[in-house]
């Protein structure tokens, strides 16, 4: 509240005893009320009269402060021969506010009825009321005073809780705690030190800005640190000056320490707020301030930074990735992102426990710690096993630099428990950050460096290179699995039937094996590679399989009449990740049952990779559809080194012959052997064969010399949809019926 309101309060709460004033005293002139400062603070004439004000004005201090035993009451005659009583008005411990003067008439002192003791026991009950609503008047002043700096210090709070909940999970939220907090106090130095995470945080007013903030620090951190052991509240300490200096550092000053816990109640570090530019002491509205932003630091760093290793997590690394993108103005500036990936992990997992994988994970971080330079690198623990540098304002030469000396102490992640011991490499990534990539990007690339490492071999290093063959292969997968999952979510999958011909007379049943295909956004068709690969790397195969099965049966089971009469056959393929699929099992059956088409309609095609990957439960998932009549062929036969030892291990109706036999057999004779000899083991063990991509007539004619049961290619059929598929079936049988 400003001086002239509060002024204009107290002259309009004591005017409202101008009533009593003159219902006691009626013969009074008027009234008037100066305070402490001789200021006419209301006059019921609303008049200024020089001649009181001159009087007062030559009024001794102790009688203005109510020192002066003779104060209780005075009496004195102006020159003007008008007649004054002055009576002091205490307030609160009978502290003097001021003087209530009383103006008679000229010569009314010298009337009879003017008995000055009469009167000063007559207004005393005034001079309470104005003694009371003046104090009143100071308490309000006093609690609106306290209100004001409540609702700034409270903006302020709104202001911190807003950027905490929004995107300041950072060094830079943690800095615009730390300068709005200092600002707020009015504070010369605030500094936030939390040394075990490497965090060092200051704000400096420009009257301290010479002051040697490392030599600070390090007082902080050897000196009054240790202080903090067992507080959980801001303490206040006097710092003595130093002798002799002039430097506004060294004058002495008070310092508020506020300790910052962990959530186990441990110690982790410290806000200081040293010394207060305009001098004042700290009192404990600012104490009850700080303790509030302190628990908004705790907050940011328990969201920012990983409870396991002590790193930054991935939300306050993300948020430190974006801010260091800032600082990259010069087009030749760049950073490096350096992406680790605990290889075995699992391995140590499965073997000793997750114990002991996490005190791996917890070994990796502190190696990573122990050299990570101070100046210009922040660690994180992405996720699980997946570990990340962030190298500011350096080349991919000390990027390598680096990663040798963490490399070189890699027997720090060999785990030994009893007489069983796993060392566990690192797949690592680099990548370039630079003001030609978005910070997102940049990440991603320096993890496809990590995933291609994994694939050419473990526990080695990659540099992203745009021109890789496999980080581009890898980069498209990424950007397609979108699209997969988008197409799945709207059943925008479009399926074709291949017909599988038999090259003898002897088999008239029709036989299709089903193909899915998918187009982008724009309509154009996906690669069937590129589609699969994604799939399979990003584990969307059992999703896709099932997908496949369900529209399958559902479309066949409006021809539920034709398939068994003729016999039909429909092949449908299942990913090795859908073998490892437990409930795969059950949903199949629940489908077949539901969909009413009979079993032997149905042949499941497994490449043969995948088999003996999951031979165990392979078999167990071939059996338990075989026994209901289903088929089986085993797809891609003879790709693998080991595929006749392993053949014998599977109980199934047919081979495919690998396409990359079939391809060049009209040319390669060792093609045309492996044909051969599959074909001959095959008819040993009473199983048909199939030859997939047979393009040409001479490929048709070579296959069916060499005594392989059916053909599967452009030559003799192309895919079409399955939908014309079906309805030519439906108009064959419809023919046959009516002739």
């Amino acid at each position: 509240m400003s001086a002239e309101v509060h002024s204009f309060i107290t002259r309009k709460n004591i005017g409202a005893a101008k009533g009593l004033l003159q219902s006691l005293v009626p013969r009074a002139q008027c009234f008037c009320f100066y305070d402490r400062d001789r200021s006419c603070i209301w006059s019921s004439d609303g008049a200024d009269d020089y001649e009181i004000n001159n009087f007062v004005a030559d009024i001794g201090d102790d009688t203005m402060s109510g020192t002066d035993p003779e104060s209780k009451m005075l009496r004195r005659t102006l020159t003007s021969g008008r007649t004054l009583l002055v009576l002091p008005v205490s307030g609160e411990n009978d502290k003097n506010l001021g003087i209530l003067v009383t103006v008679f008439s000229k010569n009314a002192g010298k009337s009879s009825w003017f008995n000055p003791g009469a009167l000063q026991n007559i207004l005393l009950p005034a001079v309470q009321v104005i003694g009371e609503t003046f104090r009143l008047n100071q308490d309000l002043q006093l609690a609106e005073e306290q209100a004001r700096i409540s609702d700034k210090e409270l903006e302020l709070v709104y202001q911190v809780d807003e950027k905490i909940h929004g995107s300041s999970r950072s060094h830079a939220g943690l800095g615009q705690l730390i300068g709005q907090s200092g600002r707020f106090l009015h504070i010369a130095y605030s500094v936030l030190l939390l040394p075990s995470k490497r965090i060092r945080i200051s704000a400096t007013h420009s009257s301290w800005k010479n002051v040697n903030r490392k030599a600070l620090d390090k007082y902080l951190i050897e000196s009054l640190f240790h202080k903090l052991e067992g507080q959980r509240a801001p303490i206040i300490y006097e710092i003595p000056a130093v002798e002799g200096s002039d430097h506004p550092a060294e004058k002495g000053y008070q310092a508020m320490l506020c300790p910052l816990v962990d959530q186990a109640g441990n110690i982790q570090g410290m806000l200081a707020q040293l010394g207060r530019v305009n001098n004042q002491p700290f009192d404990q509205s600012h104490l009850r301030f700080m303790t509030h932003i302190v628990r908004k630091v705790e907050y940011v760093i328990e969201q920012s930074f990983d409870s396991m290793t002590g790193l930054m997590n991935r939300a306050g690394f993300e948020a430190q990735l974006y801010e260091s993108g800032k600082a990259l103005r010069d087009p030749d500036d760049a950073h490096q992102i350096i992406y680790f990936d605990l290889d075995n992990l699992q391995l140590v997992n499965d073997t000793f426990g997750r114990d002991a994988g996490d005190e791996v994970i917890i070994r990796f971080s502190q190696l990573i710690e122990e050299v990570l330079p101070k100046q210009n690198a922040v660690a994180t623990r992405l996720t699980g096993d997946d570990f990340v540098i962030l190298l500011t304002h350096s080349s991919a030469e000390q990027a390598m630099d680096l990663i040798d000396v963490i490399r070189k102490n890699g027997d720090k992640l060999r785990y030994l428990e009893g007489d069983k011991t796993l060392q566990v490499t690192v797949s690592i990534g680099v990548a370039e950050y630079s003001t030609k990539t978005s910070e997102g990007n940049a990440l991603t690339a320096a993890r496809l460096a990590c995933d291609s490492a994994k694939d050419h071999g473990r526990d080695r290093v990659e540099v992203y290179d745009q021109d890789d063959q496999s980080i581009i292969r890898r980069y498209d997968d990424m950007h397609l699995v979108s699209q997969i999952q988008q197409t799945l979510d709207s059943d925008g999958f479009r399926m074709q039937a291949q017909p599988i011909v038999s090259l003898n007379e002897k088999d008239s049943k029709s036989r299709f094996e089903i193909l899915l295909r998918m187009h982008d956004s724009h309509g154009n068709r996906v690669s069937s590679d590129a589609f699969f690969s994604a799939a399979e790397r990003y584990q969307l195969m059992p999703q896709i399989d099932r997908w496949v099965v369900s529209s399958t049966l559902a479309r066949l089971s409006e021809h539920v009449d034709y398939l068994k009469k003729h016999r039909a056959i429909f092949a449908i393929n299942l990913s090795g990740q859908s073998l490892g699929d437990d409930a795969i099992l059950n949903f199949i059956e629940e489908e077949i049952d539901s969909s009413g088409v009979p079993c032997e309609s149905l042949c499941f095609e497994l490449t043969e990779s995948a088999a003996v990957s999951n031979r165990e439960k392979a078999q167990a998932f071939i059996d338990a559809l075989r026994k209901r009549g289903c088929k089986f062929s085993l797809d891609d036969f003879g790709a693998g080194l080991s595929s006749f030892a392993y053949l014998k291990s599977f109980k199934v109706d047919t081979l495919k012959i690998d396409g990359s036999f079939i391809r060049d057999i009209t040319e390669n004779r060792i093609s045309e052997s492996m044909v051969a000899a599959i074909t001959e083991v095959a008819r040993v063990m009473e199983l048909q064969t199939v030859a997939e991509y047979v393009e040409t007539d001479e490929a048709k004619d070579l296959v069916t010399t060499l005594g392989v049961d059916y053909a599967q290619g452009y030559a003799v059929g192309k895919p079409v949809p399955l939908e014309e598929v079906l309805a030519d079936l439906t108009d064959q049988t419809q023919s046959s019926t009516a002739s």
